[in-house]
């Protein structure tokens, strides 16, 4: 059997590279074919310090990638391995690896320095997470995203196994929707609906009947997991009903009177609340601050007059308020990434 472990081997240090290796690999591993590979492993590394150490160099700095884990899942288990092309890596968003497990105890991942982003959608039974200093419990329906570059330490916790669908992805946007998911501070939230886990399933089975159109299709996917994981986690705060009533005023206020100077002393006479208090909750409820929502409809209304008007720039600035033509081609450009005049050409 010691060329099995031999073999194993170098498929294991294939898939702790494989960001940075350019082949196709796609696999599915089954706990039955790897269970006396990965006993022997952690035999073999009993009482070290960790498993699966590898130097990655980012900018100066090195950073060691390392890794611990008891792999005790279900013999109907998957795990998917993926080597995006050159061309995924730089255009797309793409799947590292991908799967569906049905975990007992001691099952655990612990690991550091990883460069990619961990999503994970709970089926049933219970799993714990320790991230950023907290510590989580996962029951079903809960979602956990992570950015694996940071340690993090998550087992099965229940008698019963931890099920679960899960995607180590990463794109080019990806940092930035993981920044946007984060302002609340909270790595978990409970879905709303299945849907998350059906885009999951998608991209599994494209990653596995792999065609020349999949990576295309795998990173339509991937955007729209992530679009849905911001609505269902933000959706959770408030219903758009209970958005209260001085805010949708304040809002009625700069729409209806946009051709006007309005400062925040305006909106704070309007709706009787501190305009620092309003500004947070106005951001809170609407996505932005109120004069920044002011410029967004003085630069939509100019827009349409754009369009579907003959009116020339220095009128429409003065129609949406902004008495300085110079200084609403500035604004618009900052805004749109093209000059009035070449908005209404390319339109």
């Amino acid at each position: 059997m010691n060329y099995l472990y031999i073999i194993c081997f170098f498929y294991e240090a294939l898939h702790l590279l494989k960001f940075n290796v350019y082949i196709p690999i796609v696999n599915v591993i089954k706990k039955d074919f790897m269970k006396h590979y990965w006993q022997t492993i952690v035999r073999s590394w009993q009482g070290r310090e960790g498993y699966g150490i590898i130097n990655l160099k980012r900018g100066s700095k090195m950073e060691q990638y390392w890794e611990k884990a008891d792999y005790s899942w279900t013999d109907d288990s998957i795990r998917c391995f993926n080597t995006p092309s050159q061309r995924a890596r730089q255009l797309f968003y793409y799947v590292q690896e991908i799967g569906h497990f049905k975990a007992m105890k001691p099952y655990f991942t612990e690991r550091q320095h990883l460069k990619s982003y961990l999503l994970k959608y709970t089926f049933g039974g219970k799993g714990k997470l320790i991230y950023e200093g907290r510590e989580y419990t996962l029951e079903k329906g809960d979602v956990f995203f992570i950015d694996c570059m940071n340690y993090q330490h998550y087992s099965t916790i229940s008698d019963e196994p931890w099920e679960m669908d899960w995607i180590h992805f990463y794109g080019p946007n990806a940092d930035a929707f993981y920044g946007e998911f984060m302002k609340n501070g909270s790595n978990v939230f409970h879905a709303k609906n299945g849907r998350i886990s059906q885009i999951i399933d998608e991209t599994m089975a494209l990653v596995e009947t792999r065609n020349a159109k999949a990576e295309f299709r795998i990173s339509l996917l991937i955007h729209e997991m992530l679009n849905e994981v911001l609505i269902q986690k933000y959706d959770l705060a408030f219903e758009e009903e209970n958005i209260p009533d001085y805010i949708i005023e304040a809002k009625k206020f700069l729409e209806d009177h946009f051709k006007e100077k309005i400062t925040l002393q305006d909106l704070e006479r309007v709706c009787r609340l501190n305009k620092y208090q309003l500004s947070k909750e106005f951001t809170h409820y609407i996505g932005i601050p109120p004069i920044e929502y002011l410029i967004h409809f003085r630069i939509n209304t100019a827009k349409r007059l754009l369009r579907y008007s003959n009116k020339s720039v220095k009128e429409i600035a003065l129609d949406v308020g902004i008495e300085d033509p110079p200084y609403f081609n500035r604004l618009f450009k900052r805004k749109t990434e093209m000059t009035p005049l070449a908005y209404r050409r390319n339109g």
